[in-house]
């Protein structure tokens, strides 16, 4: 597995002393193909990226007109993926005269050309800014608002496509949004919505392009292989889908110079997927410093989307 020597320090703390590889190393090493084919699978009809979708068109006027017509817009599309969540956004702001300056941010360079490659395939003037980060290891501030400095627009982030809930440190992640942004700057976040009665069809939703996708980095590493077990699990407790591995044999793995021995019969956590119901999402937006404009959910209740700006706490 191709792994900066930060990376591999980062995987070797998380397997040695978490049992876990974290989700954002699927999309490394190839990873970005499969992810597009899972994408693909979930944009059909029922599955959870058409669902956003659909939720997102019904409310796309609403988010695009806090804006006051602008001159332009920074669309930050954080956890780009293969871009094409963003359409329904760049069509409406270029059907109102708003210049879009996009700015795919991710962890994969070939996920980032990927999400280019089909959005110039659809607008082929658009100006695009390429931002290869890991913004839950590194700060997004200097890089967006120099962006900001330079044009003088807006900027709208929008981290769509159920990865809000992939976060080790869900609230770390959404600080580092919250620093990058001025109180002109509004996010919208999509992500799975759970309650008491639909736990098992989340759990039904996930299928095989998800878990090739989740058990790339393992296998990868040699540490998967078709002896072992793989299993979804609803965790009540922490109100999440996870994605386990379960070792039929000693297997181990050396990064950073320093050997891993894992023994057989023991599971590794290779993907985490928090849901949220309205009122906790609302809660850990606000916990983080965002103040909820808008909250919407499918009529299925399967998917949510919050637009949110930064709010300034009054001293006590």
């Amino acid at each position: 597995m191709n792994l900066t020597k930060k990376q591999e320090y980062e995987l070797l703390a998380s397997i040695s002393a978490r049992g876990e590889i974290p989700d954002k190393f699927t999309y490394l090493n190839g990873g970005w193909k499969l992810w597009d084919k899972t994408y693909t699978q979930r944009a059909q009809k029922g599955g959870k990226a058409y669902d956003e979708r659909e939720l997102l068109a019904d409310h796309i006027n609403s988010f695009v007109n806090v804006f006051a017509k602008p001159k332009g817009i920074n669309l930050i599309d954080l956890g780009c993926g293969n871009g094409k969540p963003v359409i329904p956004i760049i069509e409406v702001l270029q059907r109102e005269k708003i210049a879009v300056n996009y700015v795919p941010v991710d962890i994969s360079s070939a996920m980032i050309d990927l999400a280019i490659k089909n959005l110039f395939e659809k607008f082929s003037d658009l100006s695009i800014k390429k931002l290869v980060i890991d913004f839950e290891k590194e700060s997004l501030a200097d890089a967006l608002l120099d962006i900001k400095q330079q044009n003088n627009y807006p900027s709208f982030l929008v981290n769509l496509g159920n990865t809000l809930g992939n976060y080790i440190n869900t609230s770390a992640v959404l600080t580092n949004f919250l620093e990058s942004m001025t109180l002109d700057d509004y996010l919208v976040i999509g992500n799975g919505l759970a309650n008491d009665y639909n736990t098992q069809k989340i759990l039904v939703s996930y299928n095989k392009y998800d878990e090739e996708n989740v058990t790339l980095p393992a296998k990868s590493l040699g540490i998967y292989d078709s002896g072992d077990k793989f299993n979804w699990v609803w965790n009540n407790a922490k109100n999440r889908v996870e994605g386990r591995i379960k070792l039929n044999t000693d297997k181990s793995v050396t990064l950073a110079g320093q050997n891993v021995n894992l023994e057989a019969g023991e599971e590794l956590l290779v993907m985490r997927s928090n849901k949220y119901s309205e009122s906790s999402l609302t809660k850990l937006l606000s916990d983080v410093g965002f103040r909820t404009e808008l909250l919407t959910t499918t009529k299925n209740r399967n998917e949510i989307i919050a637009m949110v700006q930064p709010t300034r706490y009054s001293v006590v």
